[in-house]
């Protein structure tokens, strides 16, 4: 009866612990959910967080293979494309979702650090993760970062079970949630054969076969997710890409000599989405002197960047301690979008809550004295694993969001670790933990690259940018105008405020800000809409000195031949329009002019009589346009 009882109270008291992690989790999360409202990027995605939204909504559509062979992992659109089928588009039924799976997680951190160490470090390691000020803000956005730590923890939680229990249906599952996180980053790719090599070599007093059937156990959970997301490859997309064909191009882009260790960036590689995207394929297919598929394109980017590596290692090996050093840092580096930027919308990441540089300090002293079982040298192997592949490539800090909830349970476990001594009156070993965690603590938050300096002027451009996607053209314009304080000659906020003042009509002051973009640099955004303003203008001679000028200067760039076609529309040249709208589409255009592209095309052709062109651009157009049903009735 005893027995029984104790039982009971176990179960109730782990019952207790889940409820408080998972409400006090969604209760902070919910709360800056509703303050970043008011946050121009909540309605009004960019970057990654817009790719996913796009393709989200065409696999709500239907759409479910249109972008094989897939460029990158299709776990998390197709995630957000189910919710978008179930619910509709929009972006605080997502977030919410983002938020729940969130506090699901911290209450897995708990189950990990139970399985791990004991029951309070769990408890602790969760309720810490509650407060974690990054965990908050990703819990909120459309990337992957929720379902990689969700399906990590799940994944890590049933092979430390199996570690325990040696029950195959264990391995089994841990094998399929690892197949659940590895197309939505496959990154995490790189552990299997870590685990190989660990199940061979530490296990030798079971039989050969028992090891290898282990090993085939956890593969068979992984095959049937990434099979499946290879055969949509093969046959919708027509090409072998085993998940996504954007690992050369990032490869390349973390090791390069122009490489900063934290962003993926390159001199020649334009650094908007679709700019990046195209410019990865117009350039591999340059230099190779012939069209290519996706996989080849990856291919290419993964010779250059070892090319790099091996021609100049020492080169190579100073950027990998820089990318080791950024790995450890305290600093948040952003990427896409500015997490600094997000902060002024939330006090909740304002608040010096947990950041990465206590944590990891305290997670390292951990790691230190930590004993040396199975579970530790398992998670220790991942931990490993999975910092490479972020290093191998670079360093923002949403990479290395998957690391964070394991630092916090060995941090809890150094809590507890220094109150046991304290109860041990051992004060060596106080005075020297104290010590060597604060002098971490300080190393980490050191800043030898020059990375921890925030481009406030950017913020405030990206922040026009959601305005004016939004159509708030004035507070778009206050914006643009603040980011000029921080720099004047900023060309991207100087033609932004100009695009703003074309559309409100107010050319006179949209020329001024082009001439003086052009003052400053030749660039094609300024060159092109010059031309366009003078083309509604009727200055049609004027206007296409402007557009030599922009094909002169990038003669790939999707947008230099859309503004060209569509000053050859307003010059009545439906030669000349036709021939450089279709060229557009030729170079990878960014998806906010494609349906204008077509629908363009489909009424140029349909004017000179090509019936089938036109049918077939105006029917890629969509019902976007009021007059694209009517037209296609014209036809029949």
């Amino acid at each position: 009866m005893n027995k029984e009882k104790f039982k009971f109270k176990l179960k109730r008291r782990v019952l207790v612990v889940i409820a408080i992690i998972f409400v006090v989790a969604f209760c902070i999360r919910i709360t800056n959910l509703e303050l970043i409202k008011e946050n121009p990027y909540f309605n009004s995605p960019i970057m990654d967080e817009k790719y996913h939204d796009e393709w989200g909504q065409e696999i709500a559509e239907g759409e479910l293979f249109e972008r094989a062979p897939f460029y990158r992992a299709p776990g998390y659109p197709y995630f957000l494309g189910l919710i978008y089928a179930v619910f509709g588009n929009g972006y605080f039924i997502p977030r919410l979702i983002g938020i729940i799976i969130g506090a699901l997680s911290c209450v897995l951190i708990y189950f990990v650090g139970k399985e791990m160490f004991s029951y309070k470090i769990g408890a602790l390691a969760g309720l810490l993760a509650c407060f974690y000020g990054m965990l908050i803000y990703f819990d909120s956005m459309l990337l992957t970062v929720y379902l990689e730590i969700f399906f990590c923890l799940f994944g890590l939680f049933w092979l430390l079970r199996w570690l325990r229990t040696q029950k195959n249906i264990h391995i089994l599952i841990a094998g399929g949630f690892w197949g659940l996180v590895i197309v939505v980053r496959p990154n995490f790719l790189i552990f299997v054969p870590v685990l190989a090599v660990y199940v061979l070599f530490h296990y030798k007093k079971e039989s050969l076969n028992r090891r290898l059937k282990t090993i085939g156990l956890f593969v068979s959970g992984i095959v049937p997710f990434v099979v499946a997301v290879m055969t949509i490859n093969i046959v919708a997309g027509k090409d072998t890409v085993i998940l996504a064909w954007n690992g050369g191009i990032n490869f390349y882009l973390g090791n390069n000599q122009f490489a900063d260790g934290r962003s993926a960036t390159s001199p020649e590689i334009d650094a908007t989405w679709w700019g990046g995207y195209k410019d990865a394929i117009v350039i591999a297919e340059r230099d190779v002197g012939r069209k290519l598929l996706p996989s080849q394109v990856s291919n290419y980017w993964f010779k250059r960047g070892f090319n790099y590596i091996f021609s100049k290692p020492f080169d190579w090996a100073a950027l990998m301690i820089k990318k080791i050093y950024l790995l450890f840092n305290a600093f948040e580096i952003s990427n896409n979008q500015s997490i600094q930027a997000f902060e002024t919308f939330s006090p909740l990441l304002r608040i010096p809550l947990l950041n990465f540089g206590v944590v990891i300090a305290l997670a390292i002293w951990g790691f230190i004295t930590s004993p040396r079982v199975k579970s530790m040298t398992l998670i220790f192997l991942f931990l490993i694993a999975y910092a490479f592949s972020i290093v191998i490539f670079f360093v923002p800090g949403r990479y290395r969001m998957p690391l964070v909830p394991f630092l916090l349970i060995f941090a809890s476990y150094t809590v507890f670790w220094i109150v046991q001594k304290f109860k041990e009156r051992k004060q060596k070993q106080i005075v020297l933990s104290i010590i060597t965690i604060i002098a971490m603590i300080i190393f980490v938050n050191t800043d030898f690259y020059g990375t921890h300096i925030v481009d406030y002027g950017e913020i405030h451009a990206s922040f026009g940018n959601r305005f004016f996607a939004s159509g708030n053209y004035s507070k778009a314009i206050e914006e643009y105008k603040e980011a000029l304080t921080y720099n004047s000659k900023n060309i991207d906020a100087i033609n932004a405020l100009g695009n703003t003042y074309m559309m409100l009509g107010r050319n006179i002051d949209a020329i001024r800000l082009f001439r003086q973009s052009l003052n400053i640099e030749k660039n094609v955004d300024a060159l092109c809409k010059l031309g366009i303003i003078l083309s509604q203008l009727g200055r049609l001679e004027n206007a296409e000195v402007y557009f030599t000028d922009a094909v002169a200067l990038d003669s790939t760039n999707p947008e230099v031949y859309y503004y060209t076609g569509m000053h050859y529309v307003y010059y009545n040249n439906h030669r000349l329009a036709i021939k450089n709208l279709e060229i557009s589409l030729q170079y990878y255009p960014d998806p906010q002019y494609i349906n204008s592209i077509h629908y363009n095309l489909g009424k140029l052709y349909l004017e000179i009589g090509n019936i089938n062109r036109a049918k077939k651009h105006l029917l890629q157009a969509g019902l976007k346009y009021r007059d694209v049903s009517q037209l296609l009735k014209s036809i029949h």
